[in-house]
Order: C-alpha cells, then sequence, then structure tokens
C-alpha cells in the first residue's frame, strides 16, 4: 500500500461550537427547527451558512448566517435569503401554503457558484407528492443567486425515486457526481443513496443506487444528507439515519459507485452527527451537525486515525 493509499477512520475531535443558532423569523416564528445546511466561501471570502428551517408557519425556507472563517463562534444572521416559488415549478409541501424547500448544497465551478437544493414536487410527476426534485440556482458572487430556468421555465434538474432531496454534488475527474436522498415507492418508502452523473451539472444522468440497508436500516430517512469526500485513495460516504439522537453512519470504497447494498461490508464508523457536512481547510477537516433541532447548526473539528 502506497502512502497516498491509506484507509483512515474519522472521529470527532474535540467540542462542538455553535455557529448558527436558531434565528429569529419575526412573523413566520411558530415551532421552527434548523435542519439541513452548507457551508461555502463567497467571492467576498465570507463563509456562508446556508439552513433550511422547517416547521415555521409558511413552510421550509433557507436562511443565512455569515462568518469570517470556521472556527468563528456564533457567525451573523443574515436573514431568510430564500422561499419556494411557484413560477419557476417550486410546489408546497403537504398542504397549500406549505413551502417546500429543502437541503441546500454549493460548489464553485469556474467562478460560478451552484446551488443544489430540494424544491418539493415536481411539476412533472403525475402524483406530485410522490415525486421530489431536484432544484438549481447560480451565481456569480456566492452571495445573490439566480434561479436556473429550463425550456419550460423550472428550475427542476431532476426528480426522484420518490422524495427526492438532500443534493450532494462533487467532481471526480471530468465528471460531476450527484449523491442524494430518495426513497423506493415499491418497497415502502425505504431509504436509499442514489446518484446522478452529468458533464455541465444541468444534465444529468439516470439514477442508480449506491447505498441502502444495513445496519441504518431501510426506513424512510435511514439514508439521509449524504455527504462523500475523497481522500487518499478512498472514498468516504457519510449517511444520516437520524436527528434525535443524531445518527451518522461512515462507510468507505474505492468505488465511488458502491458502498454496499444491504450491507455493512464497507462500513468503518459511526458519528452521533445530523446531517453533516464536512469542510476541508488545507489538512484540517471540520465537521457539522444539528443541534437537538431547535438548538441551530454546531462545527466540531475531524480527526483521522492514523492522523493525516
Amino acid at each position: 500500500m502506497s502512502r497516498l493509499d491509506i484507509p483512515r477512520i474519522p472521529y470527532i475531535d474535540g467540542k462542538w461550537w455553535h455557529v448558527g443558532n436558531n434565528p429569529d423569523l419575526g412573523g413566520i416564528i411558530s415551532e421552527k427547527q434548523v435542519v439541513d445546511h452548507c457551508f461555502f466561501q463567497a467571492a467576498n471570502e465570507k463563509w456562508q451558512l446556508w439552513a433550511c428551517i422547517r416547521y415555521t408557519k409558511v413552510g421550509r425556507i433557507f436562511y443565512r448566517w455569515q462568518g469570517d472563517s470556521i472556527e468563528q463562534r456564533n457567525w451573523t444572521p443574515m436573514g431568510i435569503v430564500m422561499r419556494s416559488d411557484p413560477k419557476y415549478g417550486e410546489s408546497y409541501g403537504h398542504s397549500p401554503g406549505d413551502e417546500m424547500l429543502q437541503a441546500p448544497h454549493a460548489i464553485k465551478e469556474d467562478g460560478k457558484y451552484y446551488m443544489f437544493y430540494g424544491g418539493g414536487g415536481s411539476p412533472y410527476a403525475k402524483e406530485v407528492k410522490k415525486e421530489n426534485q431536484i432544484c438549481l440556482a447560480t451565481s456569480l458572487d456566492g452571495i445573490n443567486f439566480t434561479r436556473h430556468k429550463s425550456a419550460d421555465g423550472y428550475s427542476q434538474i431532476f426528480h426522484g425515486p420518490g422524495y427526492a432531496r438532500d443534493p450532494m454534488v462533487i467532481k471526480i475527474g471530468s465528471q460531476y457526481l450527484c449523491y442524494y436522498c430518495g426513497n423506493l415507492e415499491q418497497k415502502n418508502w425505504q431509504g436509499v443513496v442514489a446518484l446522478r452523473t452529468s458533464f455541465d451539472l444541468i444534465n444529468w444522468s439516470e439514477y442508480t443506487i449506491v447505498s441502502t440497508g444495513g445496519s441504518p436500516g431501510y426506513h424512510a430517512s435511514s439514508a439521509e444528507c449524504p455527504f462523500i469526500i475523497f481522500l487518499e485513495g478512498y472514498h468516504y460516504l457519510f449517511r444520516s439515519s437520524s436527528y434525535a439522537p443524531p445518527r451518522n453512519h461512515v462507510y468507505r470504497s474505492k468505488d465511488p459507485m458502491n458502498f454496499g447494498i444491504d450491507s455493512d461490508e464497507k462500513k468503518i464508523a459511526f458519528l452521533p452527527a445530523a446531517a453533516p457536512e464536512i469542510i476541508q481547510i488545507g489538512k484540517q477537516f471540520y465537521i457539522s451537525t444539528v443541534t437537538d433541532l431547535k438548538g441551530g447548526i454546531q462545527v466540531a473539528k475531524l480527526g483521522w486515525y492514523p492522523p493525516l
């Protein structure tokens, strides 16, 4: 085994600190819960935290915080940054007026920011509630985003299987891989980590399943918020199965399209984190977590054994 081909095991290295506390939403406050989220640096070099806040009086919305560094405590609340727009085919949730935006995730390619997110029921689905969609918005500064517009005028880039949500995109070679959570209607809404590929971030392949079952189970929330990193010859999948208590399962594979079906053969760790993002700055890794649903977002250092 070469020096750059070392299987490592991640662990939480020290205490958590708050970066995004549960914000004041003014007139739409209800039993709010800060859940799926993402981190990225805008063109102004400020760190951005976007998160889905659910159970507001209008449904699910996106909120933004800004910080000077990942290790800064209590970032500045910047306000509501996006809400559902039916003009772009973003449907509402379980009842009229229940807005549905989920799980933002941003990457930067060739000077342009791409924000992927769940946009509620697909306008193309025969039964809207059974086929949720993944949507896209773009930005040149990482602050002001404009929705992608398809030939039909929609922000959707693909939909399904089932309640498609929690997209995460990584580039391997010249190809982009979008991992996300889906549910199989024909198998009692079994949760799966699905994968689609693209060469332009707009047109995506049909899906394939890269992880399901094993110790996280087969329930609808057993494969949520997938996050992939590549480290020294291996791909690591972080897969969530619960917010409360926080449960995240880590799988390691040489093949980014196979982390185990109905098996824990590739599982290497369990982490007490919910819907985590992994942030790398130089050789230092960080991991985020949802804090007991009503407490906001926390971050901690992520260590590796053997050490990097």
